[in-house]
């Protein structure tokens, strides 16, 4: 199972997306009509062969809507890309996950579920048929658009690395998330579920209720894209950046 795209959500969308794409060097690369579905728009940065999007409301009676007067901008939704979709989906399900929206099409099955079954964010777990002769690098997806590896820079950014996610019951959140995703969760009072690529933390914090704060990026050189945050006036915390609402934490490494 691995981390393939991190949602925010935003107020309005341009300035969000133009401050993340400034500091990332990062070209969007989709932006996908279907998703007024849900009364939002949207647009895709690609992070390696990962995805960072924004999303921002055009009505007001929608789930993001919500989110955003009870929390503000920031961290949104977490999507999984796993093998067997249809099989996560029947896990998560019998672990009493509540589905808000599922499709079975074109080789797609994804599920999204509802944060008051799994605590901190909206969780999609998708897995897609690889197209004969797909082209590298990365793999099939779809939400991205049908030609986002021409959107594909040379800017260091290697992928996504993880996600945080803050609430008063770190341990209790993670074996919630644990048994939803049917993956082991470590550590007892810091504990991970570790991802291909990457991991998910739990992290202690004085807050009402669960809350996806932070995620985490591999670059290729971490010292410059911080630095590059400072040039842009961005908030610094070590190696964390704050943008659009949300904490992005630089690592060196290498792309999931």
């Amino acid at each position: 199972m691995r981390l393939r795209q991190v949602c925010l959500v935003a107020e309005k969308l341009e300035p969000a997306i133009e401050a993340l794409a400034s500091w990332l060097d990062a070209e969007i690369c989709y932006r996908d009509p279907g998703i007024s579905f849900f009364g939002l728009e949207n647009a895709l940065l690609p992070v390696g062969t990962d995805f960072l999007e924004v999303v921002a409301p055009v009505r007001e009676d929608t789930a993001a809507s919500r989110h955003l007067a009870r929390r503000g901008e920031g961290g949104y939704m977490l999507i999984m890309q796993c093998e067997d979709g249809l099989g996560a989906r029947e896990h998560a399900l019998a672990q009493g996950a509540q589905a808000v929206w599922q499709t079975d099409e074109k080789g797609i099955h994804a599920t999204h579920f509802h944060p008051r079954s799994v605590p901190g964010a909206i969780v999609s777990l998708d897995s897609m048929e690889e197209n004969e002769g797909d082209p590298g690098p990365g793999r099939r997806w779809d939400w991205a658009g049908p030609d986002w590896r021409g959107h594909l820079r040379d800017n260091g950014v290697l992928g996504l690395a993880g996600a945080v996610i803050e609430t008063g019951e770190p341990v209790a959140v993670a074996m919630r998330w644990s048994a939803v995703l049917d993956r082991p969760c470590q550590g007892e009072t810091s504990p991970e579920i570790q991802l291909l690529g990457g991991e998910l933390r739990f992290r202690s914090a004085p807050v009402d209720d669960a809350t996806f704060c932070e995620f985490a990026l591999n670059h290729a050189d971490p010292a410059a894209l911080v630095a590059r945050a400072a040039d842009l006036g961005l908030a610094i915390s070590g190696s964390t950046v704050e943008v659009a609402g949300v904490r992005i934490e630089v690592r060196p490494g290498t792309s999931g």
